[in-house]
């Protein structure tokens, strides 16, 4: 590591691209944009801390640590060497980097940068925006714009936005599925990786023409629905009317990946699809024997359809989606008895520029004790 006489004035090393003209005060890097982490120690001489190299008085902490200690004291330094957040803050379990961090509210996010950022994917977080979320950051950063775009097929969803992300469209993404093995190499190959970052849990529910009247449907009673082996409503306790499954389009909603898992592929062809929810709702209201699946949080808002209890595997222990009218059942997502839940995520563009920033500004103030307030009043259940 190089330190030169700049160190000695206060300048911060960074500890990613050993760039060493950092001048004092900055939070990010001048050459790779990456964070800085500065600690002010009241002392006359400057102490600049950097992610990895501490400097005091032009002389390398790492150095005095190994004449002092020898080897032993290098393992010692590589302990005390990550970076600190306030007592106030909790790194993300989730083997996030120091940067997605825990905050008490908005306001206290720091680096979100100035700017427009398109951003897209799951449309089940348009229930974000329609609660405040956005106008509330905006409120908090006036600066800092977010603009939802669509897929040139018309075609919004996870799968879709993360493509747009990997092609350079979008500064980040929102989906309601991990991503897979396949989309983590493509960004290899592209010279950059991705990230995603859990901010709340979601259900995932059943529903039907509200002149269906039964109990509930196990997991596999639907999975079997949706593959085309259950046709008819007689098979799982209905009248003698025929099944018209619904689903949102195949190629961007992570719905039937969260219902078929790995057997996704095998979804009946008569399954009839719709662009947004909007239209599949109307559609599942006004068809004799439709049933649909959906995202947890719209399906409680709406008064024309009915919502079916699921049970566990093959099972008749029946967990309802919704309690006492519309309200969402909250404690059986939390604790695990309904058998179909999900996390939703922001996916991040690791590249070291600006859109970059933005993906994990957006992440931290989801993340934000506000954040994770609006997360719930939009009808997902807060991950912390």
């Amino acid at each position: 590591m190089n330190t030169n006489e700049s160190n000695t004035k206060g300048s911060i090393i960074c500890g990613r691209c050993t760039y060493d003209a950092n001048p004092r005060g900055a939070t990010h890097c001048h050459k790779c944009g990456k964070p800085l982490v500065v600690t002010s120690v009241p002392t006359s001489d400057m102490i600049a801390r950097s992610d990895s190299v501490l400097v005091v008085g032009g002389v390398s902490l790492l150095a005095m640590v190994l004449l002092l200690f020898g080897v032993g004291g290098y393992f010692f330094w590589r302990q005390i060497q990550s970076p600190t957040i306030s007592s106030t803050q909790n790194i993300s379990s989730e083997n996030s980097p120091p940067d997605i961090a825990f905050y008490d509210s908005m306001k206290k996010v720091p680096n979100v940068p100035e700017g427009r950022f398109p951003y897209g994917g799951a449309t089940t977080f348009a229930s974000l925006t329609a609660h405040g979320t956005h106008k509330a950051i905006n409120q908090a950063y006036p600066n800092f714009h977010l603009r939802y775009t669509e897929p040139n097929n018309n075609k919004p969803g996870s799968t879709e936005g993360i493509a747009m992300l990997l092609d350079g469209e979008l500064s980040f993404a929102q989906s309601t599925q991990p991503l897979k093995d396949a989309e983590y190499s493509k960004a290899r190959e592209r010279g950059f990786t991705l990230e995603q970052v859990p901010i709340g849990i979601d259900a995932v529910g059943c529903y039907v023409h509200p002149d269906i009247s039964i109990p509930g449907l196990s997991v596999n009673q639907l999975q079997d629905i949706y593959k085309g082996k259950i046709t008819n409503w007689k098979n799982v306790g209905g009248p003698d009317l025929p099944i018209l499954p619904f689903k949102r389009n195949a190629q961007s909603s992570g719905l039937i990946k969260t219902l078929l898992g790995s057997e996704a592929g095998s979804v009946s062809p008569n399954v009839q699809s719709s662009r947004d929810y909007t239209e599949l709702f109307r559609k599942v209201a006004s068809t004799p024997g439709a049933i649909g699946i959906g995202t947890a949080t719209l399906i409680g808002t709406q008064q024309r359809i009915r919502p079916v209890a699921l049970a566990p595997d093959n099972s008749k222990n029946y967990v309802p989606l919704v309690i006492e009218g519309n309200r969402l059942n909250r404690a059986a997502f939390l604790d695990g008895t309904y058998p179909l839940t999900r996390r939703i995520f922001v996916i991040i563009r690791r590249n070291n520029t600006p859109d970059e920033q933005a993906g994990v500004a957006y992440s931290n103030l989801l993340l934000s004790k506000e954040g994770q307030e609006f997360v719930e009043k939009a009808g997902f259940i807060p991950i912390r």
